[in-house]
């Protein structure tokens, strides 16, 4: 039996938001740890919580913290810098400085949810864990 894993969505749009949770449906093993509007919520989120998500996926552009900024605070900090964190955006630009600065993997936002869903579904048969 697989164990279930738990996503942290780091997404300001709700339209993504609820794209997003459009293209989790029916993937098995895989619930919704919590939304976060941007970087600075979701480090407020991790913060104090007792338990963390086992997976980030976070969008590049959002306001007060963007998602690069993002992924640098979770990769200084002791307690979070082993969360895979996953950038989804519409932009490729910057893919190869993100890996670079730790996230895990990159998607480009497809534009219908059953592309999304499908890419989703690849990724999560990864081994995305860092090594401790």
């Amino acid at each position: 039996m697989k164990v279930s894993k738990t996503i942290l969505l780091v997404e300001d749009d709700q339209d993504d938001q609820e794209f997003f949770m459009l293209a989790l449906e029916g993937i098995e093993n895989i619930s919704l740890y919590g939304i976060a509007n941007n970087g600075r919520e979701a480090l407020q989120q991790l913060q104090n919580a007792t338990e963390l998500p086992d997976l980030v996926f976070s969008d590049i552009n959002m306001p007060l913290m963007n998602g690069m900024e993002y992924l640098l605070e979770m990769g200084n900090n002791l307690r979070t810098r082993n969360i895979p964190i996953v950038i989804i955006s519409t932009s490729s630009n910057n893919k190869a400085l993100l890996l670079g600065l730790g996230a895990r993997a990159f998607i480009e936002k497809p534009t219908d949810p059953a592309s999304l869903h499908n890419a989703l579904k690849q990724l999560l048969l990864q081994d995305l864990e860092v090594s401790k």
